[in-house]
């Protein structure tokens, strides 16, 4: 059963879609033709999971349409084969020519795109198949459980981290040492190793150095937990990070600890 179809109309120009899964044939009223029209079918490859399709153009010279995005709300699957009917105003004389533009889109994002060229008919239907083919075919990979390399499939690795046919990413094989089945970098079963209190990635584990992650207030430097300006906001003492509103241990910005004569100021200076 054929279902209604989606409808929008902008600038003068009225988009329809139609066919659904149908065959345009069957799709299209018998009898005298109802108008000058284009019926614009969308080819493309099932695998780029398309929901929706952004359509515009113009008749030759100037006179655009669109562009407009086609179903309004994206609810299924789109299936290629699938019409779309751009009803065009009055005056289109035949011999002009109607320059036509699809992207096909997924979760709003452009991932297709097609274009051509039809001679128009005064009072009549005219058909134009447009194939749809990657935007950037180089960095996506149809069909590809993987990664994409320079447009080649890529079983995903430490070298070649990614999946679904999205663009391959190199791991930092020092804070990772594997790509898990979502095409992520990670250390065993945990996220890489990206947090200042650590520095590579040992047999699974986040560690700095041969020890385990710094303690709170410390930055790993080199294989070494020390307290620094990035990880402490009071002062340092021995590599530990201090307050910095003592008398005997006053200061901020990880600097060095001073011994006040009297006492530490709020501002932690010393007075």
């Amino acid at each position: 059963m054929m279902r209604g179809p989606d409808t929008a109309t902008r600038g003068g120009w009225k988009l329809v879609l139609v066919c659904a899964v149908l065959l345009l044939g069957a799709c299209r009223d018998s009898g005298t033709a109802s108008g000058t029209a284009l019926y614009v079918t969308t080819e493309f490859d099932p695998t780029l999971l398309l929901t929706q399709v952004r359509v515009w153009g113009a008749v030759q010279p100037g006179a655009p349409f669109g562009p407009h995005v086609l179903p309004e709300q994206p609810s299924r699957l789109l299936s290629s084969g699938e019409t779309l009917r751009v009803v065009l105003g009055d005056g289109v004389t035949s011999g002009t020519q109607a320059k036509v533009y699809v992207e096909g889109l997924r979760d709003g994002g452009v991932v297709a795109q097609g274009e051509g060229t039809v001679q128009l008919r005064d009072g009549y239907e005219v058909d134009v198949t447009l194939r749809l083919e990657p935007s950037n075919p180089d960095t996506f990979c149809l069909g590809c459980t993987g990664c994409c390399k320079d447009g080649v499939c890529t079983t995903a690795s430490l070298e070649s981290c990614g999946a679904g046919g999205n663009t391959c990413a190199v791991c930092d094989s020092q804070r990772s040492d594997t790509c898990d089945a979502r095409g992520v970098c990670v250390c065993g079963s945990n996220p890489a190793c990206s947090d200042q209190t650590v520095d590579r990635c040992v047999g699974g584990q986040c560690k700095c150095g041969s020890s385990g992650p710094c303690a709170q207030g410390q930055e790993c430097v080199d294989g070494t937990c020390r307290c620094t300006a990035n990880s402490c906001a009071g002062c340092c003492l021995n590599n530990v990070c201090e307050p910095g509103n003592l008398k005997d241990k006053c200061g901020k910005g990880g600097e060095s600890c001073r011994k006040c004569n009297r006492s530490c100021n709020a501002d932690r200076s010393c007075s």
